[in-house]
């Protein structure tokens, strides 16, 4: 019985510990959260104001000038490129299990994946799909500089001509119970993905020296602004899925606490009425020895 209670009080002791290294890193992910939700926030307007510029100057430009940009052709090839993004830790429930369970049933044997995130080289090391892992890391430093590298990276690979598409492979963060992971198609562009906020007063748009020029300009503007939106939205769905699992897992530690508590009690209530049973018998035998 002793025995009993003594392992039910170390496990106590370990599982307190335990908990204690959860909250810690709860509160870190919630901080981290909070920053990059911040970062995110303020990078909406321009976003918006990136993406109004686009339509209005994809809608504008002539149909015999459209394919002019590479950025902008399609081509009939089988193979696809994907952006994979994991994360690079652990420890953030069903995240990365979540994006690989949407992409890995679409992947085609010639396809060749650009992985962010350790998870996703991890995952993916021993397939036969080609990896690109130049941007492995690009979240430990997400900057829109460096993401801008990256753009320049992918649309060289697009432009020789060998992928049918460029997608990124992300997750949206809704609120702070609902991630979903999202599959986005990035080259070619696709006008008709692409409209105009209607709340917005409409107006003919002016183009100086012509709309191909300008195009040409804000093209890759718009590709930074875009990588740079959705790997700040998967950077707060890491962050957010990471707090709710030592959320959790503190909430486990303490609900295991407390029925090792009430086990412990009942144990320990066990071995004193016991003893005290011996001892109320020993006493009425000495006595019984007495009286003889």
């Amino acid at each position: 019985m002793a025995t009993s209670t003594f392992e039910i009080k170390n496990r106590i002791k370990t599982i307190k510990v335990t908990a204690k290294m959860t909250k810690a890193m709860k509160l870190v992910a919630s901080v981290k959260f909070q920053k990059w939700k911040k970062f995110l926030d303020d990078n909406e307007d321009y976003r918006l104001a990136m993406h109004d510029v686009m339509v209005r100057t994809l809608q504008s430009i002539p149909s015999k000038d459209y394919l002019k940009q590479a950025c902008l052709k399609s081509y009939s090839k089988s193979k696809n490129l994907y952006i994979i993004v994991t994360s690079s830790l652990g420890l953030c429930g069903a995240y990365n299990y979540n994006v690989f369970h949407k992409i890995d049933p679409l992947l085609q044997n010639d396809d060749e994946l650009l992985l962010i995130g350790q998870k996703g080289y991890l995952h993916y090391k021993d397939s036969n799909y080609k990896l690109y892992l130049d941007y492995i890391n690009l979240l430990d430093d997400l900057t829109y500089e460096n993401v801008k590298k990256l753009r320049h990276f992918v649309v060289r690979l697009y432009k020789k001509e060998i992928y049918k598409s460029v997608t990124l492979v992300y997750t949206i963060f809704k609120n702070s119970l609902t991630l979903e992971p999202t599959i986005k198609k990035m080259l070619p562009f696709e006008l008709e993905h692409y409209h105009l906020d209607e709340n917005k007063p409409q107006y003919k748009p002016l183009f100086d020296p012509d709309v191909g020029s300008v195009l040409t300009l804000i093209l890759p503007h718009y590709l930074d602004a875009s990588f740079y939106n959705k790997l700040l939205i998967s950077e707060v769905s890491e962050q957010s899925s990471r707090r709710n699992a030592m959320e959790n897992a503190t909430q486990s530690a303490d609900k295991l606490i407390d029925k090792l508590q009430l086990e412990y009690n009942k144990l320990r209530q066990e071995k004193i009425t016991s003893e005290i049973s011996e001892i109320i018998s020993g006493s009425k035998n000495k006595e019984d020895d007495a009286n003889e």
